[in-house]
């Protein structure tokens, strides 16, 4: 066995996140690391990485090539830097060059001495050409690079310090890459590992551990409660495992049933854009979805007046000139967006659980100019019941929540200010099947009660189970549009795909 871990246990207070976990991983074998959002997997992360001190220091150990290494481990016996990770932000300088996130960035500020550039550059195409990426050049500007380029330059840091025996970890590197980035991704994983070097992969879409893994490891509550030979498992054992009772289905049943017409837009013709015209009535879920670049997102963006259109909205009755809409306009119509990164913009990190929850109804609890602090309190108290938010600590920091329940919150609080037109961006994105299940079933209900909600992803299968209709996007404006029978998995991806090749379409 080239890699393993012992007794790992972590604590933080009086909570015990990792109980005693052991695993092995061979030689050149890719194995996934599963379970729901809070499950332990980033703390047993930041202990393989040294960033957490394991509790047990004297029983923790690390394995490499049959022999152990207490944890934490010190850099001088050299062992940390045979371990590489790649997180899911990528952890990349975007203002600086490809070399310098490679090269000067992983020396630590170690033999510190004048940079002589040639020789920085020089080492840059190595690691670029020993993970096989031939279109970065080493001067470039990360924020200049596509989002895979961005993650194969992550992948080629971690890479050049893990040798052969050595472990290579990739935390939700897929979670914001497009499915043909996804695949070119995923083979690259697969010649990383033929080398030699041992891969702990990370991933709520268990297509790709399909594809990838051997094995899977699963979390619960901390604990190591399933070793798995995927060769020998089927989908639905993989998602008990994870949840930790039968998951009898992922999607709730949605009702064929809506209201009159909510909505009506009408987008004219822009920077070489086409025109757009979308209606939808209340209680209908409708999907919006096309590849990565194809401009669907422009719907959302035009419906919360983020981005400069010409045209008109309606919404039940009242017109408003697109070019005059703003977010805050936006709001006093009844639309809500539940924004695609919710760190950047859909939260305050730093923040209570308190605050971000009930910020945007943060009116209802002023009482002749003040605060009532106990009425607020018992609100948001019940939203983390309603919703399943864990922990339940209200004075929890945000940031601190794993990304299912933060994303339960941000949803929570979006959807009890009563909207009329509910956008939701990526909803489930980065989110267990768990924390999917329990949104997923929000989303229906509150369809129930009228609301008209877009669904933007680029998740086929979400997209069919939930949506009464689709709207395949391509350069902006709408391709296709699907209902009845054929809002189906097949039928969104054939239209997605269905693109002349070369065209790409506005980032929007």
């Amino acid at each position: 066995m080239a890699f393993g871990a012992e007794h790992l246990t972590k604590s933080f207070y009086s909570t015990t996140v990792l109980k005693d976990v052991s695993f092995r991983i061979g030689t050149g074998e890719i194995v996934a690391l599963l379970g729901q959002n809070g499950s332990g997997k980033s703390t047993l992360i930041k202990v393989l990485t040294g960033f957490h001190a394991p509790d047990n220091a004297s029983q923790a150990n690390l394995v490499l090539d049959g022999q152990r290494h207490p944890l934490p481990l010190g850099e001088p016996d050299g062992v940390m830097f045979r371990i590489g990770a790649v997180h899911q932000d990528l952890g990349l300088c975007s203002s600086a060059s490809v070399a310098e996130n490679l090269v000067i960035a992983p020396s630590r500020g170690k033999n510190l001495h004048p940079l002589r550039w040639g020789r920085v550059y020089s080492e840059a195409s190595a690691l670029l050409e020993r993970v096989k990426v031939r279109d970065v050049a080493p001067r470039a500007i990360v924020r200049d690079l596509t989002p895979m380029q961005q993650a194969s330059v992550a992948v080629a840091r971690a890479i050049g310090q893990v040798d052969k025996g050595g472990l290579l970890i990739l935390d939700e590197v897929t979670a914001f890459l497009a499915q043909d980035a996804v695949s070119e991704l995923c083979d690259l994983v697969k010649e990383i590992a033929a080398s030699g070097v041992s891969v702990l992969f990370v991933s709520h879409r268990l297509e790709e551990i399909w594809r990838l893994c051997s094995r899977a490891l699963v979390l619960r509550n901390g604990e190591l409660v399933a070793d798995i030979d995927l060769a020998g498992s089927s989908n639905p054992e993989l998602i008990d495992a994870i949840v930790g009772e039968p998951l009898e289905w992922l999607y709730p049943a949605k009702e064929e049933a809506w209201g009159d017409s909510r909505l009506r837009l009408e987008i004219g013709p822009n920077s070489g854009v086409g025109g757009l015209r979308f209606e939808a009535r209340s209680g209908e879920i409708v999907g919006a979805t096309g590849l990565r670049g194809m401009g669907y997102r422009r719907l959302l963006r035009a419906l919360y007046g983020v981005s400069r259109e010409t045209g008109t909205l309606q919404i039940d009755g009242e017109v408003v000139d697109l070019s005059r809409l703003n977010p805050s306009r936006a709001y006093q119509l009844g639309v809500r967006l539940v924004p695609s990164d919710r760190m950047k913009n859909g939260a305050f990190g730093l923040g209570s659980v308190r605050e971000n929850a009930s910020l945007p109804v943060i009116g209802q609890f002023v009482r002749r100019g003040l605060l009532r602090r106990s009425i607020e309190c018992d609100w948001v108290d019940g939203l983390i019941t309603d919703y399943g938010i864990v922990p339940r600590d209200r004075d929890a920091m945000f940031g601190s929540l794993s990304g299912g329940n933060q994303q339960k919150v941000v949803v929570g609080h979006w959807l009890e200010t009563q909207p009329r037109v509910l956008l939701l961006d990526e909803p489930v994105e980065g989110v267990d099947v768990g924390a999917r299940r329990d949104i997923f079933a929000r989303i229906v209900e509150v369809a129930k009660r009228g609301v008209t909600i877009i669904f933007s992803s680029t998740e086929a299968e979400d997209l069919a189970e939930m949506c009464h209709r689709v709207l395949v996007f391509r350069d902006g404006t709408v391709a296709g549009e699907l209902e009845g029978s054929a809002v189906n998995e097949y039928e969104i991806n054939r239209l997605s795909w269905t693109v002349t090749a070369g065209t790409r379409g506005p980032d929007v």
